[in-house]
């Protein structure tokens, strides 16, 4: 009954890809930022702070933004901001500057403040009342697998890389610049994973008001 309610299917979709994309990054940054930038640990914490700190404002600003804008475009808004962020991220190289690195996370925290509120508001909103608490729990339960699989995702497929862009080289050990091209790949991979999130979120334009 859940899922014969087409925006509710497509949020889920959304919030499962999003759950990717959160919990992928969350883990994909700070290893780029030690391994591939060789930034030491107490820079990556100070690094990924002040994201933190915006998400939680954006989100507040958002769910008021909610309210009176249409789900659809707040989600697809978000997914644009958080998919740019992938890929800026991915093309920085050691010694860039560590300004663009804060710059990026925190554009991508933002797209992620905007997709939360809007997306659960969106995804629920068509629902009947009678499936108000189980839409929800399974929502959530779809958000967080999509975390889980968003980690393991994002480890195998940078190991994957990491393991092609060694083949291609005679040194015994990989270059700094051919595991900075296995992150970029990734981050590209979930830029594209944010592409086909938005399609999905396109379902939850508002049903036509009956004449």
């Amino acid at each position: 009954r859940l899922f014969r309610c087409k925006p509710y299917a497509a949020g889920c979709i959304v919030a499962f890809i999003y759950g990717v994309a959160l919990f992928g990054s969350t883990y994909l940054l700070p290893v780029f930022m030690q391994l591939g930038l060789s930034y030491s640990a107490s820079i990556v914490g100070t690094t990924m702070l002040p994201a933190g700190l915006i998400l939680g404002g954006v989100i507040a600003f958002a769910g008021r933004m909610a309210d009176r804008t249409p789900a659809h475009w707040l989600v697809i808004g978000g997914l644009s901001l958080l998919a740019l962020s992938f890929v800026l991220t991915g093309v920085l190289q050691p010694g860039s500057s560590l300004w663009l690195l804060v710059g990026y996370t925190i554009l991508g925290r933002i797209g992620l403040g905007f997709i939360l509120p809007s997306l659960t508001m969106g995804s629920m909103r068509p629902l009947d009342k009678s499936l108000i608490s189980q839409g929800s729990s399974t929502f959530s339960f779809l958000r967080m697998l999509g975390g889980a699989a968003g980690v393991s995702l994002c480890g195998i497929f940078l190991e994957w890389r990491v393991v092609y862009y060694s083949a291609q080289s005679p040194a015994l050990e990989i270059a700094s610049s051919e595991r900075v091209a296995a992150f970029r790949d990734t981050f590209i991979l979930l830029a594209l994973v944010c592409v086909l999130a938005g399609i999905a979120a396109r379902q939850l334009r508002p049903a036509p008001a009956s004449q």
